[in-house]
């Protein structure tokens, strides 16, 4: 998907509609360590709502069942995830939170992103309200629904 070598190894088995589920599930758990963090370690509460609010925005502008806007496709919306994968695992070091346990939730959130985003199918088009102008070099399936 994102020229990554290992995301074409992997099975494609994660709908755009269970894709979306899981999305809004990430982002209130970001939402409530966010909350959780906010006593101890105000770094860790500010990017784990910076990041809360990053998967939301996603979520909301893709052109998918669960979108709102339906801004841009699915297929845009997986280059994003894997964005966030990589932000996700870099805040530690960025903020300097490295030795804490906010870290570890960091780099678990990171390669459970990445996991997520390798299997998810983001050729699935079925719940696509209209047709997008397609990347580089791929090439359109699934249907447009109506």
């Amino acid at each position: 998907m994102a020229g990554l070598g290992v995301d074409n190894a992997l099975p494609r088995v994660i709908s755009s509609k269970t894709h979306g589920v899981i999305d809004y599930i990430h982002a209130g758990t970001n939402f409530i360590v966010g909350a959780i963090f906010r006593k101890n370690n105000r770094r860790a509460s500010n990017a784990a709502f910076a990041l809360g609010a990053g998967v939301l925005a996603n979520a909301l502008m893709t052109d998918y069942e669960l979108g709102v806007f339906r801004l841009y496709s699915f297929k845009v919306h997986g280059i994003l995830d894997y964005g966030v994968a990589a932000t996700s695992a870099a805040l530690p070091a960025l903020l300097g939170i490295q030795d804490t346990g906010a870290a570890d939730y960091f780099y678990a959130q990171g390669g459970g992103e990445t996991v997520i985003a390798g299997i998810s199918d983001y050729d699935d088009n079925s719940g696509a309200r209209r047709e997008h102008r397609r990347l580089p070099g791929e090439r359109f399936r699934g249907r447009i629904a109506a």
